[in-house]
């Protein structure tokens, strides 16, 4: 068979896809190339020469590899086989073509991607980075913040294992305290993902030199259906959609986002719970982890069902030093003291009880708090030491 047009370069690649077990066989844009996709992500590409008596078949690798200095060599194979009795030329080229890729390609492909796995994941420093990141939390060393390592499906068939944080409460892992997991571990200088819903906190090493673009979608995993925003940096998927364009314009946000906070040379340009000019005072933070670790959801979570949840929120006070600490209920966005005339009496009860439990949750030595119409006023009676 001979590949005279893209065409027939993608049926011959569907052919050859059957034989291999793979998943399908696509056109790659406009390029004149053609790939087999498997199931797990892993990518062959098909390329005719220019005189189409033969194809060359490429391993497709992460774009990790090439860091790491691996790579797999392309094979090249006859277009036009002599077809075997009772063969047509067509089926020739497709066997003809399998069979060089099963032998001579795919073990290669294997041994790369595993080596690449070797040297992708979490480093027993990394590890220990991020113990150190959040030996603060509440219940270390012992207690119930969790560092350990889980699998994480990248794209072209690499599945690698990434870290992982999480905080454990009475109900198991809570989702109010992952956005400080994460925010301690990006002070500690590593990449963090935070899947959409998840009480879990994957992170990892920060791409050496100048990073590229971070966030990108790609194609959901078979099982899925839709665009995932795939964050570069771990390989975590965040959450998958099924618009392509609004896909894309999430990644695009995204993107945005973390140059603004490279550039700004801060860890969290935001935290849920904290209003943006307390973000960055580290006393304040500890705070909201102290209320977020007792169950409370921080004001912010875009997860949350605030109409059945309330959140709280930490904004500054008129005095030094001196922060409120407010019970927030969507959908209405404002802070709404039990004493607003349209409550019904059994939100005003849920209030004061609320009221209660952050006061007794955040007196401390340190700390004076005193409870107010409109929240919890809590003032920082024991200065930072001077440097």
């Amino acid at each position: 068979m001979e590949p005279t047009t893209p065409e027939d370069l993608e049926l011959l690649a569907r052919t050859v896809a059957e034989q291999l077990g793979a998943n399908r066989a696509e056109k790659d844009g406009d390029t004149g190339r053609v790939r087999i996709i498997y199931a797990d992500g892993r990518a062959l590409e098909l390329t005719a020469n220019r005189t189409r008596t033969r194809i060359t078949v490429t391993a497709v690798l992460p774009e990790q590899a090439a860091a790491h200095g691996i790579e797999v060599k392309p094979i090249t194979v006859a277009a036009q086989p002599r077809p075997r009795p009772s063969e047509t030329p067509a089926k020739a080229a497709a066997r003809h073509t399998a069979e060089h890729i099963r032998r001579r390609l795919l073990p290669a492909h294997t041994t790369a991607l595993a080596e690449l796995r070797a040297v992708t994941a979490p480093q027993p420093a990394t590890l220990q980075r991020a113990e150190a990141a959040v030996s603060a939390f509440p219940g270390q060393p012992q207690g119930p913040v969790t560092i350990s390592v889980a699998p994480v499906h990248r794209t072209l068939g690499l599945t690698t294992m990434c870290g992982i944080a999480s905080w454990r409460g009475i109900y198991g892992p809570s989702r109010a305290v992952a956005p400080f997991l994460a925010d301690a571990l990006r002070r500690a200088g590593l990449a963090t993902s935070e899947q959409y819903n998840s009480s879990y906190v994957f992170f990892a090493e920060p791409p050496a030199g100048q990073p590229g673009t971070r966030f990108r979608i790609a194609p959901a995993l078979p099982w899925k259906e839709g665009w995932d925003i795939v964050d570069e940096f771990t390989g975590v998927r965040l959450r998958t959609y099924s618009d392509q364009e609004w896909a894309q314009g999430i990644a695009d946000s995204a993107n945005n986002e973390a140059d603004a906070a490279r550039h700004a040379a801060v860890a969290s340009l935001e935290l849920p719970g904290l209003s943006e000019d307390l973000v960055e005072e580290e006393e304040w933070r500890s705070v909201a982890v102290k209320l977020a670790a007792a169950g409370h959801m921080p004001y912010g979570l875009v997860d949350v069902d605030y109409t059945q949840t309330p959140g709280f929120h930490i904004y500054p006070s008129a005095g030094v030093r001196t922060a409120r600490v407010a019970r927030l209920l969507e959908p209405w966005g404002v802070i709404r003291p039990g004493a607003r005339p349209e409550v019904p009496e059994y939100e005003v009860e849920r209030y004061d009880e609320d009221m209660k439990d952050y006061a007794r949750l955040l007196t401390a030595p340190g700390r004076t708090v005193a409870v107010r119409p409109d929240g919890i006023e809590v003032t920082l009676s024991d200065p930072p030491a001077e440097s």
